[in-house]
């Protein structure tokens, strides 16, 4: 029988036709040889030494325990010695806060085996919450076996029978129940905690286990209680997922010990919180230990000015904003403005606008967002497969995707389509530019079938149990249960695709790129997210490339260790909510932002110094040296912040080894080290000028880029007066909101309780006022807020009436103070406007943006536009177009109007601007488009054109209006400057649908 091995050696001749038939003979008994030996090798485990202290300390506890201690006095004893901080409850459970990625059931095997050779225990039962980690979990039995059947020669048990009760299989509890050794149920809540499941069911016959009957006992009546009775430790792992009154109800009568084994714990009300803990390694010190891979995270560029309904929460819409690749994320009640429409009801899931059109909570991404993340993630994967592969390391990238299978599978599958168009682009260029010695190359040719399929990539999603597709199954297999082939490269799988499916539990070392091609799993932990790619890769003589491994050198380990992640636009604050998890799984401060009670108290937690020694080092050492300072006072607190030269200070004390090292290791400083915003990798193009329009182009260019500057003439006193009058016209007409105030008036009252003062309040009465003003703080916020001298705004000051400071101010000042900046910032511009002319024009430009390079032209890249994308079609201005290979710009209004404005025959050349930085008062302005036309009388103009993505004129902000007007003043000056040239110039607002040949007609 050909064995699969054996049929992909085929498959790689198949590709290598240029090969021999010898030669191909000799590559199918190397990849089927490759495949026996891969199949047989073991994962290499190190003694880490958190992980012994970790089951070092859950034996003390054991110990303690078993001498009837009581669990509370045990508990508060062990959180002591540790400086652990956390609850004692008599709860019975044990927890275990260990990081993603740094071997949470390793560690649990392990304990199993203590426990056993150490108490004796030998039933165990293992709850999992999902099916990814119920293989991973039955996976990690298996690959362990050999390992600690040799660390256990000497011991009875030097095995652990393992059992996994799935769909039904009521054969693996009863082998369970009857064997006398050491053994494992694994299962998921899901099993028992309805009363129709068959746990729960009526016992089919009886079950003579003498465990099971002690006397003066009613026999069992169900399969649950059969195993309650044989009094297993449980271990949970993922503790956070076994929420719920039912679980909590069908739980009850295990009464033994329960260890739980998480990075994540509950932390609802009415839940379980990490308590009663045997050991902690926080998220801080997995990085500081070198326990995990360094985070790279990479936001893709593609711009979508729309809205975007990310969720629904407490009846107010989240929002994402996306406006010329800066995206915000806004909160929105009813009546806000979502895409121009305003919502009118806000339902559970959707939102609906007042023209009775429904939004949904969106999680997808446009196809040129999918696109564009998929290549880049592609391109990633390449760059980091090469090196890593001479290392003998197989480089995975993981794909989360929309909650819709037939993205991936059946008849029009997008996301498949697209991933595989786009791998074959990048695939045949490296190919192409690889020897064919190239051990690489000869890898990445088994990448297709003899059909010339591609192979490289599969997917798991949550409907795939018992698709009878064998082609499928194989696939799914491969992911879930046969890490080591995954891992190999002899399987050409590189690239898995799945949805939320994969989430705590799966997991596999080598995974160095995930990509998310869907805003879903807002819900989840972003640590969680991307935890599936967090842990120590492993060669293919499957050994962890641990510091250790690695001599000592951190850089190369880093180098090496390094998972990069990608994200839409719309994922605003992934990095930030990732290093914001970080610090709120970890126990050290922030450096940014701490009050002295939070730095009391940790300084507490992490040493055994005494109060005098703690107040000492924080008054005379941090405040004295100015190690930490204060950064504000907020509702009376004082907030403070580590001083950037912390470490120099600390140096410079020579304080007690016990001390330095304590206000070390106090801050969680390197949080940004290990999560880090990545700078886009895609290699931007320089901006070539086509040699047959550059002399116009730079024609152009130098006619209208003068250095030019704004002069504002002198206001007369009838002119100031005049300003002053309409400010105030305008403000008296303004009707404030009327806000009443209410203090809560009380007495403070010190009780006396043993030797400790009590504080009490008690209500005496309420009082309800208007606002009092500080007039002068007012004008002083008026005068910062419209930038504009304090003398002038005392002058419209006083020109108020005494009637509206004494009525309207004092009913809202907050609300007086925005609408009164509003009237005098469109006054002031007015009269900016009318004031306001253009001085200076002469031959001379400003400095040369021309480049030179082998002969060629160009504009330094970004020069045009924030944004890049490479000419793959035609369009009707092409070849008008001023630039060889590239469009920048800086929307998705810009890319429109390139890509579909029509060719009309007097227009020469086609281009965008290099920054013009018209100077106005109100900041540089930059036009967008600009034209070379040879009019009807066969005069030159040049047409520079504004261009607004907005429906109407009043949408455009006052702001950026003004800089138009000052924009159309500054082209009349340079029209001025030529008028006795053969060149007109002409400034043009064009706002969405207004068409270019209109614009173009009225220039003549």
């Amino acid at each position: 029988m050909e064995t699969p091995a054996v049929k992909r050696g085929r498959s790689f001749c198949f590709v290598l036709s240029v090969f021999d038939h010898r030669r191909c003979k000799q590559l199918e008994l190397a990849h089927a040889s490759f495949y026996r030996n891969m199949t047989a090798k073991q994962f290499q485990y190190e003694i880490q030494s958190y992980q012994e202290d970790c089951i070092s300390n859950i034996i003390s506890l054991f110990e303690n325990l078993r001498q009837s201690k009581s669990f509370s006095d045990v508990f508060a004893e062990h959180h002591s010695v540790q400086k652990y901080n956390f609850p004692v409850q008599d709860s019975k459970n044990i927890d275990v806060m260990m990081e993603t990625g740094t071997g949470k059931t390793f560690t649990f095997i392990k304990t199993i085996f203590e426990l056993n050779k150490n108490f004796g225990y030998k039933k165990f039962i293992v709850l999992i919450p999902t099916v990814p980690i119920r293989e991973g979990t039955k996976t990690n039995l298996q690959d362990t076996k050999e390992y600690f059947k040799s660390f256990y020669a000497n011991e009875r048990e030097k095995e652990i029978e393992t059992f996994v009760y799935e769909g039904g299989n009521i054969s693996a509890v009863k082998q369970f129940i009857s064997t006398s050794h050491l053994s494992v149920l694994v299962m998921t809540p899901s099993s028992f905690n309805s009363r129709d499941n068959i746990l729960n069911r009526p016992l089919e016959y009886d079950i003579s286990i003498p465990e099971l009957f002690q006397k003066n006992q009613q026999p069992p009546k169900s399969y649950l209680e059969c195993l309650k009775r044989l009094s297993p430790i449980v271990i949970m792992d993922e503790p956070h997922r076994f929420e719920g009154d039912a679980f909590k109800k069908y739980f009850q009568g295990f009464d033994n010990y329960y260890l739980r084994f998480g990075a994540t714990f509950p932390k609802k009300k009415d839940s379980l919180p990490l308590s009663n803990v045997a050991f902690v390694l926080d998220s801080i010190s997995s990085f500081r230990q070198n326990l995990v891979k360094k985070i790279v995270v990479y936001t893709q560029d593609v711009v979508e000015n729309t809205d975007t309904l990310v969720t629904i929460d407490n009846k107010k819409a989240i929002v994402n904003t996306l406006t010329n690749g800066i995206c915000a994320k806004r909160t929105l009640g009813v009546g806000g403005i979502f895409n121009g429409k305003n919502i009118k009801k806000i339902n559970k899931d959707s939102i609906v606008l007042n023209d009775d059109t429904i939004e949904k909570v969106d999680y997808s991404l446009s196809d040129e967002s999918l696109r564009t993340m998929i290549r880049e993630t592609i391109k990633i994967h390449f760059e980091k497969e090469k090196t890593l592969f001479a290392q003998g390391i197989k480089a995975l990238t993981l794909f989360f995707i929309e909650s819709d299978t037939s993205l991936f599978r059946g008849g029009n599958p997008k996301i498949k389509t697209i991933f595989e168009e786009e791998y074959k682009k990048q695939y045949s260029v490296i190919t192409n530019q690889l020897s064919d010695k190239d051990a690489y190359k000869k890898y990445l040719l088994n990448d297709f079938d003899e059909n010339g399929v591609l192979q490289v990539h599969k997917g798991y999603f949550s409907g795939d149990k018992g698709n009878a597709d064998e082609k499928i199954k194989a696939g799914v297999d491969e992911i879930l249960k046969d890490k080591k082939k995954l891992l190999s490269f002899e399987s050409p799988t590189r690239f898995i695709f799945s949805i939320w499916a994969l989430q705590e539990g799966w997991d596999n070392p080598n995974v160095f790129t995930i990509c998310k091609l869907s805003n879903q799993g807002s819900e989840i932990s972003k640590l969680q997210q991307i935890g599936r790619g967090l842990r120590i890769c492993v060669n293919q003589d499957l050994k962890r490339n641990t510091l250790k491994a690695l001599n000592e050198n951190q850089e190369e380990f880093w180098k090496i260790n390094n998972l990069d992640v990608v994200v839409s636009n719309k994922e605003q604050g992934f990095v930030e909510a990732i290093q914001n998890e970080i610090l709120s799984n970890s126990f050290f401060i922030s450096e940014q932002q701490f009050t002295e009670q939070e730095l009391i108290k940790l300084l507490k937690e992490k040493s055994d110094f005494d109060d005098d020694t703690i107040i000492t080092l924080v008054d005379d050492v941090l405040k004295e040296h100015k190690m930490i300072v204060r950064k504000a006072i907020v509702d009376g607190q004082k907030i403070y912040e580590k001083a950037p030269d912390f470490s120099v200070i600390l140096k410079a004390q020579n304080l007690p080894p016990a001390q330095t090292k304590v206000l070390e290791n106090l801050f969680a400083f390197d949080a940004r080290e290990f999560i880090q915003k990545g700078e886009n990798k895609k290699e931007k193009k320089k901006v070539f000028i086509k040699p047959k329009h550059l002399q116009e182009f730079q024609n152009l260019w130098n006619t209208i880029n003068k250095n030019a500057f704004y002069m504002l003439e002198t206001l007369n006193e009838a002119n100031e007066n005049q300003l002053i009058q309409n400010i105030k016209d305008e403000i008296e007409k303004l009707n404030i909101d009327e806000i009443l105030l209410q203090t809560i008036r009380a007495e403070l009252n010190i009780d006396k309780i043993g030797a400790n003062d009590a504080i009490t309040e008690k209500l005496t009465d309420t009082v309800s006022y208007k606002s009092k003003v500080d007039y002068l703080e007012f004008v002083r916020n008026l005068s910062n807020n419209t930038k504009t001298p304090i003398a002038f705004v005392v002058k419209i000051f006083n020109a108020l009436p005494n009637d509206f400071k004494s009525k309207m101010l004092c009913n809202n000042p907050a609300q007086a103070l925005k609408e009164m900046a509003k009237i005098i910032n469109k006054n002031l511009m007015n009269t900016l406007k009318a004031n306001v002319k253009y001085d200076g024009i002469s031959g001379s430009v400003l400095p040369n943006v021309f480049k030179t390079e082998n002969g060629k032209t160009y504009l330094e890249t970004g020069s045009v536009g924030k944004f890049q994308k490479e000419i793959e079609t035609d369009f009707s201005l092409k070849e008008k177009w001023v630039f060889e290979e590239v469009i920048e710009y800086d929307s998705q209004f810009e890319i429109d109007i390139i890509e579909t404005d029509p060719n009309i025959d007097s227009i020469e050349v086609f281009g965008k601007l290099p920054q013009l930085k018209i100077k106005t008062p109100f900041g540089n302005y930059n036009p967008d488009f600009c034209y070379a036309i040879k009019t009807s009388e066969g005069n030159k103009l040049f047409l520079v054109v504004e261009s607004k993505g907005y429906d109407t004129i009043t949408e455009v902000s006052d702001d950026e209006k003004a800089k138009i007007d000052f924009s159309k003043k500054y082209f009349e000056a340079l029209n001025e400057h030529y008028k006795n040239e053969n060149v007109k110039i002409s400034f043009k607002e064009r706002i969405n649908s207004t068409q270019l040949a209109s614009l173009i007609h009225e220039n003549g």
